[in-house]
């Protein structure tokens, strides 16, 4: 699926966001999460995974974080990918 630019600008902020983000700070982790969360709108799959892997998960907080950053990382790639199907392809 493809993503709007406005929502790839603020995926790319997120990403760095999260690569610097102290998890130990809890409000700005929860804060980074569901700003996190609410950028993959575009993509209700993306944003499914994001909720069972990072939101709803038990693991630790540094745990939790590392799958996010991955994960909104993830959807910028499989966003390029889409915009490069081979010819003849389905769009």
């Amino acid at each position: 699926m493809r993503i709007p630019e406005q929502a790839k600008t603020k995926i790319i902020r997120l990403i760095a966001e999260g690569e610097c983000l102290n998890p130990y700070d809890l409000e700005g982790f929860y804060r980074w999460m569901q700003a996190s969360y609410e950028a993959l709108e575009p993509d209700p799959l993306q944003q499914k995974r994001f909720d069972e892997y990072c939101r709803s998960s038990y693991d630790s907080i540094s745990m939790r974080l590392y799958k996010g950053v991955w994960m909104l990382k993830q959807a910028l790639c499989e966003d390029a990918a889409d915009k490069y199907k081979p010819m003849g392809a389905p769009a």
